[in-house]
Order: structure tokens, then sequence, then C-alpha cells
């Protein structure tokens, strides 16, 4: 990442742990990082109404640390490198970074994603380095608040038992994803969820189920970009055990109120692991995390650009068509209008409309065979590719 380093003084950890609301209050550059004692603790401050935190990724075995004897101790693979690379991404589409928080020590010295007790055992160097990681998790929270009044925090993790899946946590449990709409669309079950301000606020006046498993929530966007993700549209909920979110989607997440969502993300080792895969990955999941806060949050889309990147760049990164291939409908998410053209191999035009934001084409008539698609914003061809009609 290309980034400025910033070491938080032994002295500011010292004030922090007196008086811990002085931690919300510093000055934080965006694009800059800002490390606690040791470096244990990272933070990546940003502009965007994206909080990305990773608990259980780090590395680090320091010596003057014990090996936690509570708990559970697996890292989480690669979830670091991911984080990264998603943060890459979003900065090459926008010209803005998201926030970040990091747990640079090794999962065995400190579990980010626990009460303080049972992520510590008691050590006083790991309970200085949680309490620095949460707090920047919370500075991140209020600079979001303030420019945007909501926002979104995602818990990244990784999973390795529950097969080729990402699944994403809101403090529902797989039983209780199994339950009716009409059951989870009550107050019993919103209450208790993580994303508990968005379902009261967000742009398309949706239901909690829609949100959890509707055609724009984050697992069947996920989905139509090849993955398989739970809950969605696809897979309304999940078959066996089921991590539903941990200590940091109830403690950052807006269940007990507040701005703020929370979603815990457990991403398979398929998508870790290989690093061309993961950053296959990281790319698509720039692209989701963008079109979900688009979809849900953010209705003025000047928020999602910096440094001179142009409205028209992003409409031209967040063009979407699926499914691919295709039998009779194409549906199609852009961020503006847009005109779509279709051309068989003979270089004939089968197929020119005019789309709005979301819309679909009738492609039922169409002979079997691969055509090409491209899409022209203001008279340019801004996208380009193929798709097949079966």
């Amino acid at each position: 990442m290309h980034m400025k380093t910033i070491l938080v003084s032994a002295l500011l950890v010292a004030t922090l742990l007196i008086h811990p609301e002085h931690a919300l209050s510093q000055s934080y550059v965006e694009g800059n990082s800002y490390f606690g004692r040791n470096n244990y603790i990272e933070y990546l401050c940003g502009s965007l109404p994206v909080v990305i935190s990773v608990p259980h990724g780090g590395y680090e075995t320091p010596a003057e640390i014990p090996d936690r004897t509570c708990g559970t101790t697996v890292t989480d693979s690669y979830t670091i490198e991911l984080a990264e690379e998603i943060s890459d991404e979003i900065f090459n589409i926008t010209g803005c970074y998201p926030h970040i928080i990091f747990n640079h020590l090794k999962r065995i010295k400190l579990d980010a994603n626990r009460d303080v007790a049972e992520a510590t055992c008691g050590d006083p160097e790991a309970e200085i380095a949680w309490l620095e990681y949460h707090e920047f998790i919370d500075s991140a929270k209020v600079a979001v608040d303030r420019k945007y009044e909501k926002g979104l925090f995602i818990d990244l993790h990784g999973q390795s038992s529950h097969g080729e899946r990402i699944e994403l946590g809101y403090l529902i449990t797989g039983s209780e994803l199994a339950l009716s709409d009409v059951i989870l669309n009550t107050e019993t079950y919103e209450n208790k969820s993580s994303i508990r301000n968005l379902i009261s606020t967000n742009l398309n006046i949706l239901t909690f189920a829609d949100l959890l498993r509707g055609s724009t929530s984050l697992g069947t966007m996920i989905e139509d970009q090849g993955y398989t993700a739970v809950p969605s549209m696809y897979d309304e909920s999940p078959s066996g055990d089921f991590f539903s979110g941990g200590y940091n989607t109830y403690r950052h997440g807006s269940r007990d109120n507040g701005t703020i969502d929370a979603i815990q993300m457990e991403c398979n080792r398929e998508v870790r692991f290989d690093e061309s895969n993961r950053l296959l990955f990281a790319r698509d999941l720039a692209d989701i995390f963008l079109d979900f806060m688009i979809e849900h949050y953010i209705a003025n889309l000047e928020d999602f650009y910096c440094n001179g990147v142009a409205v028209e760049d992003i409409h031209v990164s967040q063009f979407k068509y699926y499914p691919n291939p295709v039998r009779d409908i194409l549906h199609i998410r852009t961020l503006s209008s847009v005109e779509v053209q279709l051309f068989n191999l003979y270089g004939e035009l089968v197929v020119s409309e005019s789309i709005d934001t979301e819309d679909e084409l009738q492609l039922g008539h169409l002979p079997e065979g691969m055509y090409i698609i491209i899409v022209r914003y203001k008279g340019a061809i801004v996208n380009s590719g193929k798709i097949v009609v079966e």
C-alpha cells in the first residue's frame, strides 16, 4: 500500500488508558497509517463510510506477550493481505480509502474479536493492544458518522470448516435464517441484528429480510460475481454450522443503537490462500462494497470519489450485468443512464436500449450463441464484454 506511517507514542497510549475518550478527538489524515505500541495495532485512516476490521490475521509473536491459554488461537491466514488488496482496489476505483484496522499480533497472543478477558487472558501488554484496536475502530466510526451520518463496519475473517462459501453474520443464527420473511421482519429479529440502523434508513425502504437475502443484499451481490455466499437469494439459510457474528459485530454494529452497521464476513480458503484468486476476489469485493453502499447508504455519488477521480470513471467500473450465460432476462445495474448495445458475431446490431440505473434486457428472442455487449456513456464506449445466450 502507498501511505505514510505515523507511530502513536507511548505517552499517548498511557493517556488513552487513563482517558480513552481522547482517542476520538485525535486528528487523523486519510491515507496515513497510525500505529499503537510496538506497531502491534495499525489504523489506516480512510474517508469512505466503510470500516474494515482484521482481528485474526496477524503474524507477530513478541516474547513480551505470553501465549494465550484461554480461547481459540487459530489464525485467519491472508486476511491482512486481502484487506490491503481490497483497500488498494477501492482506491484505484474512487481515489478514496476505506478505514482499516489491523491486528498484527498472532491470535495466540491476542484475539481482537473477544471481550478483553478472553482476548488477552489477563496479560497487561495484550490489554493495551486490545484497547488500541477498539479505540481505533471507534475513531473511524466517529469520523464516518460525522461525515455521512451512517456507515458500514466489516469484520473480516477466514473460515475453512464450512466449505467453499462466504458466510455473512448479522447476529442472526443459521436456524433463525431458516424462518420466513414475515417472521424475520418482526421487531424481535430486527432489533437483535447488527444492521438495525440500516433497516430504518436504507435508501430503497427495503425490509430486513430483503437486506439479508434479497436481490440487492450483500450475499446476493457476492453470488452475482460468481462466488457462493449465505445468506443470499440463492441460499437463504445455511446448512450445518454457521458464523453469525462475534464480539466485534455486537460491539461495533447498530444492534444497541448507533449509526454504524456491522457484518461479519467469513471468507473461505479458496479466495484467500492463492494469490491470483485473492487478487481477483479483492477486486470483486471492492466493486461489491461500493455497489452495496451506493445501493443502500449514500445517495450523493460525489461522496464516492476523491483526488480528481471523475464520477464518470466510477460509472464505468460499477457497470454490472448478470447472469452470464443468460436465457431470457439480462439484469443490468449502473450508476447513470447508459446505452447498451448487443452485436452478434457477424457484427449485426441486435439490441439497443437505454438503461437507467437498474433495468433488464429481454433476450429470450435471440438465437443461442455468443454476443458482444457494448456500453456507451454520453456516446463514448465505456465498457464492453461477451455474453452467452442459452
